[in-house]
Order: C-alpha cells, then sequence, then structure tokens
C-alpha cells in the first residue's frame, strides 16, 4: 500500500485537476449559452428565408441568375471550421473525417480541391498531411462579425460567377439541437443545392401548394432573387461559425464535466484511501509503544 505522503501527493493533483477543469466548464458553459441565443434567434429568419428561395427556384419561369447556372469548373472550395484549443472530445476528430473524405474525392475525380481553414487544430492536421490551406481566417477568433461574414460570402460568389470554383461547400459541427450535433459538409455553391438544404430542415409555416406565380412582386423577381441571394449565401455563412461554436463549447461543457466528475471519485477514492494508510499507520505505533512499555517492565 503507497504511504500517506504518495495518497496526498495524488489527491492534491487529483483537487487541482478538477479546480481546472471544473473552470473550463464555466467558461465554455457561459459561451455556449451566448452562441446558442444567437443562433436560437436566427432559425426562425433562416427559414423564412429557405421558404422564400424555394417558391422563388421553383417558378415555372426559370430566373436567370449567374448563381443558378451550372458550374463551370473543376476546382472545388471548402471551408473547413475546426477549434483552436482541445479538450472538447470527437469535436476536432469528426472534422478531420471530413477533410480526408473531401480529399479521397477529389482525388478520384480529377478535380483540384482548395480548403479555406479556421482554428489551429484544423491547421495543424492539414500540416500532417501535407495539405497547404489557401486561406486562414485568422481575423476573428471564433464567430465572424456580420461585416466579416458578407465578405467571405461576397468573395466565394465572385469566385464562382467568375469561374474560378465550381462549387463551395462547409465542412463544420452542425448543431441541431442540445442533444444532437453532427459534422458535415453544407454546400452553399452552386446555390440550388443550398436551398435545397435549407427547405429541407425549415419550419413549415407557408402551404407548399403555393406557386411562386401566386405573388405579385414588385421590384421584378429577378432583383428580387439578386438580393434573396446574397442575403442566403452570407448569412449560411454567418450560421455555419456560430453552430459550429455552439457545437464546440457544447463539447467542452460535457467533456469538462465528465472530467470533474471523474476527478472528484478519484478524490474520494484516494480519501479513504489515505485514512485507511493512517489508521494502520496509527495502529503501528500503538502497538510500538506497547511493546516498549511492556519491554520496560
Amino acid at each position: 500500500m503507497a504511504n500517506t505522503r504518495q495518497i496526498l501527493l495524488r489527491r492534491n493533483a487529483a483537487a487541482n485537476i478538477s479546480k481546472v477543469t471544473g473552470t473550463m466548464e464555466t467558461i465554455s458553459a457561459v459561451r455556449y449559452r451566448q452562441y446558442y441565443n444567437q443562433w436560437a434567434e436566427g432559425v426562425a429568419f433562416y427559414d423564412t428565408l429557405a421558404q422564400l428561395a424555394y417558391l422563388m427556384v421553383t417558378a415555372q419561369t426559370k430566373i436567370p441568375h449567374p448563381l443558378m447556372d451550372a458550374p463551370k469548373s473543376k476546382v472545388n472550395a471548402l471551408i473547413v471550421i475546426g477549434s483552436d484549443r482541445g479538450l472538447c472530445g470527437a469535436y476536432n476528430t469528426d472534422i478531420f473525417r471530413q477533410i480526408d473524405t473531401h480529399l479521397k474525392m477529389a482525388k478520384r475525380f480529377g478535380r483540384e480541391l482548395k480548403i479555406y481553414a479556421k482554428g489551429r487544430k484544423v491547421i495543424a492536421y492539414l500540416e500532417q498531411q501535407g495539405v497547404e490551406p489557401a486561406h486562414i481566417y485568422d481575423e476573428f477568433q471564433e464567430v465572424p462579425s456580420t461585416e466579416q461574414a458578407n465578405d467571405i460570402g461576397d468573395f466565394f460568389m465572385d469566385e464562382y460567377t467568375q469561374g474560378n470554383i465550381g462549387r463551395l461547400g462547409i465542412v463544420y459541427n452542425r448543431f441541431f439541437s442540445p442533444a444532437s450535433q453532427k459534422a458535415q459538409t453544407l454546400t452553399v455553391l452552386p446555390i440550388v443545392d443550398l436551398i435545397d438544404d435549407l427547405t429541407t430542415r425549415a419550419t413549415v409555416i407557408w402551404p407548399w401548394e403555393l406557386d411562386f406565380e401566386d405573388f405579385e412582386l414588385s421590384p421584378s423577381p429577378e432583383s428580387i432573387f439578386e438580393t434573396l441571394a446574397k442575403m442566403i449565401i452570407r448569412t449560411s455563412v454567418l450560421g455555419c461559425f456560430l453552430e459550429a461554436a455552439v457545437s464546440e463549447h457544447l463539447a467542452r461543457v460535457v467533456c469538462m464535466r465528465s472530467a470533474s466528475d471523474n476527478a472528484d471519485d478519484m478524490i474520494k477514492d484516494l480519501t479513504k484511501e489515505y485514512n485507511r494508510a493512517r489508521q494502520g499507520q496509527i495502529t503501528v505505533e500503538l502497538l510500538d509503544i506497547v511493546a516498549g512499555v511492556e519491554a520496560a517492565k
């Protein structure tokens, strides 16, 4: 059995770990709540955009727009959103699996893949794979501002309309609910794929038997779709970063809570072990005293 000093050192180490994990859990819990509130406030807005876009792209008269055209390039762009820090379970590991799949598919179909990275963990993984990112988003910490998200969306819209890229996908951990998050790829361009994704996860408000032709529009549908397309892409980019941040902090809260519980259990076990060891020492000392008294008689 370990002596009492060794047990005390192990118990103190476990107590220090518990303090650290508890602090990290508290910080991530606060940030999770902040990002979650932002996400919840935007759900209805995203759903309304999806429903309006659905009516426009399913119109009997096709609306001409460059973002609706078929891809003109074999270059695929991919925004990968990971974390700057670890201790969040399989959060980054799931992202890495998505990266591997895209690299294999690009090689198989003869496509060039440009990766735009966010997060030190993703950057380090790309370096291990020998992949140099086309750009690293280091001008913001976790979630870009509205202006920064607009700039990112506008950049890729210009790249698509100019024929420099044929597709744009965002790899991130999608937040469905506090009980469900999953790493996946959201296709942003061509915009029809994005609208299809948004529509299938939108809350149904309007009766789907309505057609686009049932509405009288001013200005023209082309002008409205121009603004709507930009709005959908910009908000989708911002939404992906926001959902990734919500999922990351929730994953860290769960992991740190589990680590704190394990540390507390270890402290209880070590305390029991210490008490037994200390009791054994006291018993030995008492026996030595009694033996000494008997010998002195």
